[in-house]
């Protein structure tokens, strides 16, 4: 986009635009990470998760969130 736009013509773009899509990238950089933390823990025994005190269905809900 701002190829095509000569410098100096260049329109200004607010902070507050910049802040916002830094953070989205942001979020959706951490969403895989927890998707793959999720999937981690997806594979621990029913057990293993209630000595960790979480709930499968926390887990599970977390992947089809984040997907």
């Amino acid at each position: 986009m701002f190829d095509v736009i000569p410098p100096g013509k260049q329109p200004n773009i607010s902070e507050s635009a910049l802040l916002l899509f830094d953070r989205a990238m942001r979020m959706r950089a951490i969403s895989v990470d927890i998707v793959r933390a999720a999937q981690y823990l997806n594979g621990y025994s029913d057990q293993e998760l209630s000595e960790l005190g979480i709930n499968r269905s926390d887990i599970e809900d977390t992947i089809q969130r984040y997907i």
